[in-house]
């Protein structure tokens, strides 16, 4: 092999495997040093409200907006929680749109007797975001508007928290902690996305003292009501796009770690159509929000760059790394390597194997679960680009945690 060549494919080789090292590894930890710089800035002080405060009169009026589709298993556990929600009865309203739903759910809205409440029902599935859109058009007189989903469950004084950083006018949105619960019959699915979601909390309390979260939480996000603009209608991921539009005016987005939800994972094929759903709608975000990569938004884009955009790339990182180490495997350390990245590959497909028939050793979960996600990533990918990805969706079966 002539040298040029040789060393154009080492350079592929290390290049990809850096931007990989980079987004999972690496820039957690400089972020941890860059939030030891950042710790003393005053936006950080978030003071959290007693239910039980004279404070109470400060907080500000809040709405939380639900587009539910065929969610009569789970809606009924949705109305108690919102209705034990820990904040001032005069300043929290619940508005709910059943988006075509054929199972029961509108007949569920139609039967709560409660002024906190109100509810919409569209005969014909629209999507999620035109559902959404047409709640919004509605004479909203909250300060605050809480996005959520009917499977999330709040903690009572979740909403407390999650308001405290709109004290500071620069903030535009907050999103809280998700956290995430399974049956028995899921546990292997909880396992690896439950350390997944760990490590993404600990990312975004490090990116919080930084002074910027690009990555939104769709159950457990709010916004000023005023920064709310109508969403294109072919929106896939409308809580990334509206986040990211609000970032690109100039304004913070906080992480409240306080401010908790809860929700039921799904089974294997139910979270991986969700997620190859999610990748379909973050490729199509960069399209209608491209300003986020601009330069200009210094942090914001350094930010979004790092934990968002390289994570969309890994897989072509993967891929890259992977025939760049087949063509040198004549190179003693590259045919290290490559064995390397043959068990890995190898111990994800025993994975995969041995989770269609019951249990699976934790030591094959995390291959089988890095490499499931990332293909999602390339099928979503395709979806974007085909334009085969709709703004309706077959809903993930959620089962009660025991």
């Amino acid at each position: 092999m002539p040298d040029l060549v040789c060393n154009i494919l080492k350079l592929v080789f290390w290049l990809c495997l850096s931007a990989t090292v980079y987004t999972y590894f690496l820039y957690p930890l400089l972020l941890m040093a860059l939030s030891r710089l950042a710790r003393p800035r005053r936006h950080q002080t978030i003071i959290s409200v007693p239910a039980s405060s004279d404070n109470d009169l400060l907080l500000p009026s809040v709405t939380m907006v639900i587009s539910a589709y065929n969610e009569a298993n789970i809606l009924p556990a949705k109305i108690v929680n919102c209705r034990a929600i820990d904040y001032p009865a005069d300043k929290i309203h619940f508005l709910i749109g059943s988006d075509g739903s054929d199972d029961g759910t509108a007949k569920i809205l139609r039967c709560i007797s409660d002024d906190h409440f109100t509810t919409l029902h569209s005969r014909v599935r629209r999507g999620k975001v035109h559902m959404l859109n047409r709640l919004m058009e509605m004479p909203l007189k909250s300060d605050i508007v809480v996005f959520s989903d009917a499977n999330t469950m709040y903690q009572p004084d979740s909403i407390r928290h999650l308001v405290q950083p709109f004290n500071d006018p620069k903030v535009g949105c907050a999103i809280g902690k998700l956290e995430l619960t399974a049956s028995s019959d899921d546990r292997d699915v909880c396992q690896p996305e439950g350390f997944y979601w760990r490590y993404e909390n600990r990312i975004k309390r490090l990116e919080n003292t930084f002074g910027v979260v690009p990555s939104i939480n769709g159950g457990i996000f709010a916004i000023r009501r005023c920064l709310f603009e109508e969403l294109p209608g072919q929106t896939v991921t409308e809580d990334q796009v509206l986040g990211m539009k609000i970032m690109t005016r100039g304004y913070h987005c906080r992480f409240v770690e306080k401010a908790c939800a809860r929700e039921t994972v799904s089974n294997w094929a139910g979270e991986l159509r969700r997620r190859i759903r999610i990748s379909a709608g973050n490729f199509q975000s960069l399209f209608l929000v491209p300003r986020i990569l601009h330069p200009r938004l210094g942090r914001v884009c350094f930010a979004f760059v790092s934990h968002k955009l390289l994570r969309w790339l890994v897989p072509f990182f993967l891929t890259g790394m992977l025939i760049a180490n087949i063509l040198l495997v004549g190179q003693p350390f590259y045919g290290s390597t490559l064995l390397l990245q043959g068990l890995f590959y190898l111990s994800g497909l025993i994975g995969a194997t041995l989770g269609k028939l019951g249990s699976l050793p934790k030591i094959l979960a995390v291959p089988r679960y890095f490499i499931a996600m990332n293909a999602a990533i390339l099928l979503g990918l395709a979806r974007f680009l085909t334009h085969r990805q709709p703004t309706t969706w077959a809903k993930a079966i959620r089962r009660r945690p025991d």
